[in-house]
């Protein structure tokens, strides 16, 4: 069976998770197959931009009660949840992604399907679109790092309140807070998410990659660092074949 369906166009390779009779829940086998479509995709020269959505009316209802049955038999047996680490190194796999990485949160989101958000370059969301971290009404707490990445990206207190009142959050909120790039009319998602992934596709890859690697780098590091990185990759780009024809066919189009 598939869970993750692919369509390429110009260089956008559109991947969705395909489970929709269970909310596109991610157990062990959607997780296994993500990570080999994302590492793929990755490798594919003709792939410059990579868009993840759902299929149907939900991005992702997170983890997969199945999962949680296996490690509750685990600690119970004492024997090693063999495939967990498909599971738990889904956020590893977003980050090793050489190309630019879109989320469309087509609907709701929830639990980890909200927690790699983080890990995408950028997201964008439908108006029915919500973000749910239920974590502490299962008894659990946050995942994928994301106690470093959500402060970072919305804040301490809105982190609060995302995680400890586990309460759905709306995208124009989320959008507010920073969590979403921008929000679409439901109906216009797909296609306004595909204009950008084209728009992005048609750089020159090897800038975008770099940009992309400078700016994730320099989310963490101080301003001294992250200025003498950029003037590296710049020394080194300046003059190169790739930025005298992209200047050359700028010229020739004013």
């Amino acid at each position: 069976m598939t869970y993750i369906t692919q369509n390429d166009t110009a260089g956008v390779r559109t991947l969705r998770l395909a489970r929709p009779k269970k909310m596109n829940a991610i157990s062990v086998d959607v997780a296994k197959e993500l990570q080999d479509a994302l590492l793929k995709a990755s490798r594919d020269p003709s792939v410059r931009a990579i868009v993840l959505g759902g299929t149907g009316p939900v991005f992702s209802g997170g983890v997969d009660v199945s999962v949680f049955l296996a490690m509750a038999e685990s600690r119970e047996t004492g024997v090693p949840f063999a495939d967990a680490h498909f599971i738990t190194t889904l956020d590893r796999a977003l980050r090793d992604v050489t190309k630019p990485l879109i989320a469309e949160v087509n609907g709701p989101a929830v639990g980890m399907a909200v927690t790699l958000l983080p890990h995408f370059d950028m997201v964008y969301a439908a108006e029915r679109a919500s973000f749910t971290t239920p974590f502490v009404q299962l008894a659990l707490v946050l995942e994928f790092g994301s106690s470093f990445t959500l402060p970072r990206l919305i804040g301490r207190q809105r982190t609060n309140e995302l995680v400890l009142r586990a309460k759905p959050l709306d995208a124009r909120t989320a959008a507010e807070w920073g969590l979403v790039t921008r929000v679409f009319p439901d109906a216009e998602l797909e296609g306004a998410v595909a204009k950008i992934a084209s728009d992005i596709a048609k750089h020159d890859p090897g800038a975008v990659a770099d940009c992309r690697r400078l700016i994730k780098r320099g989310e963490q590091s101080t301003l001294l660092q992250a200025t003498r990185e950029e003037d590296d990759v710049l020394a080194a780009r300046y003059g190169s074949e790739a930025n005298v024809a992209a200047v050359t066919a700028f010229l020739q189009k004013r």
